[in-house]
């Protein structure tokens, strides 16, 4: 719930305003400026519902009213509370939806906020890397299968193993030069496990730092500037196949790069679906070095809100 927001009901927010060109509206500015050049800590939302509660006390009429909340939402109420982890209201799925404007807030840093809008098709710009476009840019793709009822003492085994298979595809990704398209995760309490983003579970800005031209979000596929030749050109490979069990205890299947590249690295499709990759471990040589060094500097705990920074976590590559 967004428990700030009910305290603060009563507050404008100037994450989107309608302002009409009037002397009064200048002078609310003006008095913001004001307002924050005596303070550091003092930010627009402060400044503007200080500068209007003045006005008003110094008997100076200002109209201000509120957008209709069901259609000019905030980023809590849209992507949380409205259950959209899991849904689009947007480019795939517009039909009976009333929200005109999201407000990409209640999540903390520019890398994070651009990773959402991303994960809900709300992302339309290109770039000159052709981000979505790209005729010639080639992907792998992997699934994390729903975990069994878990333990509570094993919420933290679930992450790292979801993150060790991340790992690994980040690791098959730069051996055959292919960008991942991540899964779904899985979150929450043993006794009610939903699926989520990445967001939910590490630190994007962190990891965008050395990872972000290295993977696409899950929804990548969907979106529409997404080529047809991509989207349609898809192989099934189950990368356990061409692997060898290592240790029956620890259920864990080792392949070496050599093979990975000998295997898939001539293959003609656009996309490769390596099935699931819990479990797997990539054997490198000295071509595999340089990722496996970004690797253990990008995953750093977060929440999905961002606004938690916690340790590195090691994973098993």
């Amino acid at each position: 719930m967004c428990e700030t927001t009910k305290k603060m009901k009563h507050f404008y927010n100037p994450g989107f305003i309608v302002v009409k060109p009037t002397l009064l509206s200048c002078h609310v500015y003006r008095r913001m400026r004001n307002i924050t050049s005596r303070s550091t800590v003092t930010d627009d939302l402060l400044a503007l519902n200080k500068a209007i509660s003045e006005l008003n006390k110094d008997y100076i009429g200002i109209n201000v009213t509120f957008l209709d909340k069901r259609v000019y939402m905030n980023g809590c109420e849209y992507f949380e509370n409205m259950k959209r982890m899991n849904g689009f209201c947007s480019l795939v799925n517009n039909i009976n939806c009333s929200v005109l404007v999201v407000h990409n807030n209640w999540i903390v840093s520019k890398e994070a906020k651009i990773h959402r809008f991303r994960e809900h098709l709300m992302w339309l710009y290109d770039g000159e890397n052709h981000y979505y476009s790209s005729q010639t840019r080639k992907y792998l793709t992997y699934t994390n299968a729903k975990p069994a009822a878990l333990m509570s003492s094993e919420e933290n085994q679930l992450k790292k193993r979801q993150l060790s298979a991340l790992a690994t595809a980040l690791s098959i990704g730069y051996l055959l030069n292919r960008t991942v398209i991540l899964p779904k995760f899985f979150c929450g309490r043993p006794s009610k496990m939903f699926q989520c983003p990445l967001n939910s579970i590490i630190h994007i800005k962190t990891f965008d730092t050395l990872l972000s031209q290295r993977y696409r979000e899950n929804s990548f596929l969907q979106h529409p500037h997404v080529p047809v030749t991509v989207k349609q050109n898809i192989l099934d490979q189950q990368l356990v196949l061409h692997t060898i069990r290592s240790s029956l205890r620890n259920k864990v299947n080792k392949i070496y790069s050599n093979d990975v590249i000998r295997l898939f690295r001539n293959s003609k499709h656009k996309v490769i679906n390596f099935g699931i990759l819990d479990g797997i471990q990539v054997i490198n040589d000295s071509t595999g070095e340089t990722i496996n060094r970004e690797i253990f500097k990008a995953f750093k705990l977060s929440n999905y809100r961002q606004l938690k920074v916690g340790k590195f976590i090691s994973v098993t590559l």
